[in-house]
């Protein structure tokens, strides 16, 4: 495609290529197994460090942002982008531009009730508490692990509706009837 910058293509028949495009060339790539430094842990592969690093850092400027701006942030929320943002915030029902640190601080007071109430459960019951309840840095790390489970049919070529199961799997993003605004960054958020 048109300012591909990078191609890997497979060595099938047809091949199948994986571009680096960057129209407005702000991006960068470099080999190698390492988050660059300025990028927080994981909120997959690394999900205590990234609550770690999120809850100990909430004096942070980035949080004095809306908390659609700030999951935008790798520094803390490493892996979102801008459909699981929405996503995540309108499963939680959280208006988009609340402040982060507002929002972020609750989940401090949530903890610690959590834990007294917890105290006497089995792993087992406080586990489907936490699936039943998840807060937001749960949610961060759940709802981009759904999309990975959805993923093998998703990128199955011999699958023709991959798009559409994607698209049905989508409560906010994109979907007709919910809002949509411009962010300070200019990204579109979508909300109900």
């Amino acid at each position: 495609p048109r300012h591909a910058h990078l191609r890997f293509l497979t060595s099938e028949s047809p091949p199948r290529a994986l571009c680096f495009v960057d129209v407005r060339r702000f991006g960068s790539w470099r080999l190698g197994d390492a988050w660059q430094l300025d990028r927080g842990p994981c909120v997959i592969s690394e999900y205590q460090a990234f609550r770690e690093n999120v809850m100990k850092n909430l004096d942070d400027k980035a949080f004095d942002k809306p908390i659609c701006e700030a999951l935008l942030n790798q520094k803390f929320f490493n892996g979102i982008g801008n459909y699981l943002r929405a996503e995540i915030l309108y499963r939680l029902k959280i208006p988009p531009f609340e402040k982060a640190r507002t929002v972020l601080e609750a989940l401090k007071d949530q903890e610690q009730t959590r834990r007294k109430k917890n105290s006497s459960l089995t792993l087992s019951k406080k586990l489907k508490q936490m699936r039943e309840n998840p807060d937001l840095l749960e949610l961060c790390h759940t709802v981009p692990m759904e999309v990975i489970a959805m993923e093998k049919n998703l990128l199955d070529p011999d699958h023709s509706d991959n798009y559409a199961t994607f698209k049905s799997w989508l409560q906010c993003y994109l979907v007709p009837g919910m809002s949509s605004l411009r962010d300070h960054n200019g990204r579109t958020i979508w909300f109900q």
